[in-house]
């Protein structure tokens, strides 16, 4: 291992309970891998997978079955990526049908990525969430929308195919389940991402392959590798830059979600990425009136960044009604300790963007929506208080 690597991911043989993983991963922020015992009732471990007869540590024993899966799913429509051909900082990336992806999957080089299969196959049920991923804000809310949409994918690559250097989505969590195969993990604790760029600030895209030249000061940066084999799962924790590697054929089923445990990471993330976009058109501020400042700039976040603050809003107003009608609180935080969250992030919302905040929301019909969470947010006081006992301490 790397001489800058850390000390090990935790290891579970059997999950660990919510309030545990609750205390020691999702509060502090730390990753951890849990073993087959977490998905070993799912149909897709039953179903899509066949033995290798393979023998040896670093030999998957399990690999798609390739004839079942295009008879169950060779029309769906996939996006594949070709993990030889580069796109900027991520691979170039075509749609096909799921059967065409088959017939192409022996050559090693192309990756069915972020495949919504839950959304094209509602019916299916091929995994069921762990109790312990269960609190997701992000799919949610995100199915209560008109362009219904989720975070909820599967992953199927050859040998030798790979995704490259990133961090997730909005600083989101993101766990990882292989159904087979074996995937390599290099994880870079948050904190360290200038040593992870260039000259130029680039983030560097495949790290098997750096020029010190460029990138004098990698060597640096403190990272886990680990291994993670059939059935196991990945934790992911927000903000950890990753690097993935696929030893022999791998399928895995991975969401990416937040809660109140990262809403500070993620508000954070979209206010840099505003913080970027006002300083891009800063040039051209004097040509717009104030408000048709704000309004470029929240299109241009949407457009950079998939959210912009009606969305996060939505999404907090969607949560919060939630918690004001919910009297159950098990597999997720103390009410009274995500009220909290949820309201600083509010409070700093208003404090940082003001009047303006006010009438770009009232432009999309969306004037009380701050209003309407403080309202839930009082409801939800009301139920924790009386269910207290139910809840998960932080």
């Amino acid at each position: 291992m790397h001489e800058a690597a850390m000390e090990s991911v935790p290891y579970y043989e059997e999950p660990p309970s919510y309030d545990h993983f609750l205390q020691n991963h999702l509060l502090p922020n730390r990753p951890a891998l849990i073993g087959p015992a977490l998905t070993k009732d799912w149909r897709a471990r039953k179903e899509w997978v066949e033995p290798t007869n393979a023998n040896g540590a670093h030999t998957p024993a399990m690999q798609p079955r390739l004839d079942y899966l295009r008879e169950q799913f060779g029309e769906a429509k996939v996006t594949v990526a070709d993990c030889q051909e580069r796109d900027f900082n991520d691979q170039k990336r075509v749609d096909m049908k799921f059967e065409e992806f088959v017939d192409m999957f022996s050559s090693g080089r192309y990756y069915l990525k972020d495949w919504h299969m839950v959304k094209a196959f509602p019916n299916y049920h091929a995994y069921k969430v762990p109790d312990i991923f269960a609190d997701d804000w992000m799919n949610e809310y995100w199915p209560t929308r008109e362009d219904k949409d989720d975070y909820q994918f599967v992953y199927i690559g050859g040998d030798s195919t790979f995704t490259p250097l990133h961090a997730d989505v909005y600083r989101s969590y993101s766990w990882s389940s292989n159904i087979c195969g074996i995937k390599k993990w290099t994880l870079f604790p948050p904190g360290q991402e200038d040593l992870l760029k260039d000259r130029l600030n680039n983030f560097a895209y495949d790290i098997r392959s750096i020029d010190e030249s460029q990138f004098p000061n990698f060597e640096k940066a403190r990272r886990i590798v680990l291994y993670q084999r059939d059935g196991e799962t990945l934790f992911v924790p927000s903000g950890w830059f990753h690097q993935v590697e696929n030893i022999g054929s791998t399928i895995s089923i991975n969401h990416n979600w937040s809660n109140a445990c990262n809403l500070e990471a993620t508000f954070q993330s979209l206010s840099s990425d505003l913080e970027d976009v006002r300083r891009s058109i800063d040039d051209v501020r004097e040509e717009m009136s104030p408000m048709e400042f704000v309004g470029r700039c929240q299109w241009l976040l949407l457009l950079h960044s998939g959210w912009d603050w009606s969305i996060l809003l939505e999404l907090l107003l969607c949560v919060s009604r939630r918690l004001g009608q919910q009297k159950d609180w098990v597999f997720q935080p103390d009410p009274t300790w995500q009220v909290q969250q949820i309201r600083k992030v509010i409070d700093t919302l208003r404090e940082n963007e003001g009047e303006a905040l006010t009438t770009y929301l009232e432009e999309k019909n969306l004037g009380s929506c701050i209003d309407d969470i403080e309202q839930e947010l009082v409801k939800a006081i009301l139920h924790g208080s009386c269910n207290n006992n139910k809840a998960a301490s932080t």
